[in-house]
């Protein structure tokens, strides 16, 4: 068992990362002790060697919590880890520095790790930055221009587990043949989800907004099938078919495409209208979308909720969707589907707010921690996590899911607009194998109003490797 001792500053925080970094990633044991000195020790019963690690930012943030002075100071320093002795096949790159300094010094009984890898995680799983920080996009989200990693050139790149390996390597080294320390093994998972925000196409009920559409298919997308689709979605839907209802087709269609390759993919559905400018008049009760919701539950797929626009830092809003949500389980859905969770509309996130609200409304994970103007490594990690109450000073029980791609912010012009090309597949992909390396979570939402045309779906299915 490890021996941990932590300095007596922000020791909360401490343990929180201590938890996450050694316990759920790892898999150690470890025990925890608090003393008055500046740095994080490391040891283990019977060594005489000592890793000491650099504890700079909870020093500063002990002082100045949540304040501008505890953010790290741009340019980064890099760390070269190859150049000290340690070879991670993964981190191909200098390593991005947020607190300490680069360098690993070896003496005879003690290992001094320059780099501040607990607090830099710390940093990034808690998104810390987001409280300091008062630049907000239209949809007053915080955008991935506004981070540190971002600015710093490291977005496409896992930072914690980076971290995490450079940890692990010195653990290893020092005691790993000696001591019988074992690292929990991982496998990756590629977890399919789709925000249903139109489970109906709604443009369908209504001539003038049919007639709008067509000519757009015509005229912008030089697309006649399309056009002609649209035109035959309302006439049936006169005659109360669906049957040419794009978003509905969709969302059938993604369950057997994903069933082939044994995917289960979390369908996150808007349970309230918030906002009648970003989201559509829906009731999720209603029985053509309570049928739908019974059909995925049915085939194996996993329901989830997607709270409206206006419910992220909204309690009464927040819980007047949840309990619409819930009583669709109590009155129509006869089923134990275990944990629940779902993404939050438009990727709206108060970090000081969100979560709390999920987890007093007992959700197991949040799926929201991702930019919608850009796709990579929000959180800095590609590992399910614990959450931590950066207001209350306190872990959490919700677990986040960090979303590393999304359809529009790869292909949509205005975010990183690759459009429906080999490029956007191939940035799709470079995402995805780089949680492969470290064995983590590859999470991919994709819209069931998102497809756009055939090549959309061809895209879709060379994601999925079907």
């Amino acid at each position: 068992m490890l021996k941990i001792s932590i300095p007596n500053k922000c020791v909360s925080e401490q343990r929180y990362i201590l938890n996450v970094m050694l316990s759920d990633f790892l898999g150690l044991d470890f025990e925890v002790s608090v003393y008055d000195g500046d740095y994080v020790l490391i040891s283990i019963e019977g060594s005489h060697i000592t890793l000491r690690v650099d504890a700079s930012f909870f020093n500063l943030a002990d002082d100045y919590w949540l304040q501008s002075s505890s953010i790290p100071e741009l340019p980064l320093r890099t760390w070269n880890t190859v150049s000290d002795g340690i070879k991670i096949p993964q981190i191909k790159k200098d390593v991005p520095i947020l607190f300490g300094a680069p360098g690993l010094v070896k003496a005879a009984t003690c290992w001094h790790l320059n780099v501040d890898i607990f607090g830099g995680a710390f940093f990034m799983l808690s998104r810390y930055e987001e409280l300091t920080s008062a630049e907000l996009d239209e949809h007053n989200r915080f955008p991935a221009y506004a981070s540190i990693a971002s600015k710093s050139g490291f977005l496409d790149r896992p930072l914690v587990n980076e971290y995490l390996e450079i940890l692990w390597s010195c653990i290893q080294e020092l005691w790993g043949s000696d001591y019988c320390l074992v690292r929990k093994q991982r496998k990756f998972r590629k977890m399919v989800s789709c925000d249903v925000d139109h489970p109906i196409d709604h443009a369908g009920y209504y001539l003038g907004r049919t007639i709008r559409r067509v000519i757009a298919r015509l005229i912008r997308d030089k697309n006649p099938y399309l056009a002609m689709l649209d035109f035959l979605n309302y006439l049936f839907k006169k005659l109360g078919s669906d049957r040419f209802d794009s978003c509905l087709n969709n969302v059938y269609w993604m369950m057997r495409v994903n069933k082939k390759v044994g995917n289960i993919v979390a369908f996150y559905f808007i349970p309230v209208q918030t906002n009648t400018l970003y989201e559509d008049d829906n009731s999720i009760l209603s029985p053509q979308i309570r049928g739908l919701i019974d059909d995925i539950v049915r085939s194996g797929h996993e329901v989830g909720i997607h709270p409206g626009y206006d419910t992220y830092n909204n309690e009464d809003r927040f819980n007047d969707s949840v309990s619409t949500f819930k009583s669709l389980f109590d009155n129509s859905l006869k089923f134990s589907q275990g944990k629940i969770g779902g993404r939050q509309h438009y990727l709206r996130y108060d970090i000081g707010v969100t979560p709390k609200l999920w987890e007093a409304n007992g959700f197991s994970y949040d799926s929201s921690l991702g930019y919608a103007d850009r796709s990579g490594f929000r959180a800095g990690s590609c590992y399910e996590y614990v959450m931590y109450d950066l207001i209350g000073r306190r872990p959490l029980k919700l677990k986040q899911r960090p979303l590393i791609a999304m359809d529009c912010s790869v292909i949509s012009k205005g975010y990183e607009g690759l459009e429906v090309t080999d490029l956007a597949k191939n940035r799709f992909k470079q995402l995805e194998n780089i949680c492969k390396e470290y064995q983590g979570d590859f999470t991919l939402l994709w819209h069931n109003s998102f497809f756009s045309d055939g090549k959309s779906k061809k895209l879709y299915l060379e994601l999925l490797g079907v």
